[in-house]
């Protein structure tokens, strides 16, 4: 399964996580390579009401697919992470501002 990034500063980030399930919310397009060399682009609006990416294949209805292409939102998960670390971080260390003299 190929994932598209285009935001190469999540590479480290990416390169130690491994990912089993991606959640639906983050998937931009799926495509679909079949193996007559054809494929099927799925947008978001078709794939996030999935509850797994193993749930793709089923829904066309295809047999013959070959390999699966999955963009990922790396805005969304950039900023879901952001906001996450923050919340947890920030109870644990308190940033002081100081009024400039």
């Amino acid at each position: 399964m190929a994932i598209v990034r285009k935001d190469r500063s999540f590479d480290k980030i990416f390169d130690e996580v491994t990912l089993e399930k991606i959640p639906m919310n983050y998937i931009l397009e799926v495509r679909l390579h079949l193996a007559d060399g054809s494929c099927i682009d799925l947008d978001k609006s078709r794939v996030v009401h999935l509850n797994d990416p193993s749930e793709i294949t089923q829904m066309v209805g295809r047999t013959d697919v070959t390999d699966v292409a999955i963009s990922l939102d790396y805005n969304l998960i950039k900023k879901d992470i952001s906001n996450k670390v923050k919340g947890v971080l920030g109870t644990f260390f308190k940033e002081d501002k100081e009024e400039p003299k």
